[in-house]
């Protein structure tokens, strides 16, 4: 099967969703229901997650929108390798993630630190899987804004 963009993917399950309702004779709410259901269940989630992610990989590392959303986090990697910044982010998401659930069942959950660190932990695992150590260096002094040393001729 040839390759689909993700948006694409989610629009194809979301139609055969609505075939297999209307195939089964169910009412029009029923298949409204079942479209509602394909277009926003969590495999929809999912991967609406992951063209965020994908976004922030196609921009480029000065970008203003990159450095705001990464930059105070990208600093305490400074110095570290891809596998020792995906161990820390790792250690971080899930220490959120434990004072996110604290927080909600207090009622004063806020989900931005969680998101952000999700995102940093998905980007760096697929630059890990892509053998990117080099990238990863020029990327954490490009965000930083640490000039990077140009070999001279």
């Amino acid at each position: 099967m040839p390759y689909r963009p993700r948006q694409q993917r989610d629009l194809e399950c979301a139609r055969r969703a609505v075939a297999a309702a209307q195939s089964q004779g169910r009412s029009a709410t029923d298949v409204a229901l079942a479209q509602i259901g394909a277009m926003f269940g969590e495999a929809s989630v999912i991967n609406a997650f992951k063209l965020r992610v994908e976004g922030f990989i196609r921009l480029d590392p000065q970008d203003a929108e990159v450095k705001a959303r990464f930059g105070a986090r990208t600093e305490l990697l400074r110095g570290r390798g891809l596998d020792g910044a995906v161990a820390l982010v790792e250690h971080w998401w899930r220490a959120e993630r434990k004072a996110f659930q604290i927080a909600s069942a207090l009622g004063r959950g806020n989900r931005l630190s969680l998101e952000v660190l999700a995102e940093l932990r998905l980007i760096l695992r697929i630059m890990r899987f892509k053998h990117m150590q080099a990238e990863f260096f020029q990327i954490v002094a490009e965000i930083g804004g640490e000039p990077m040393a140009v070999a001279a001729e």
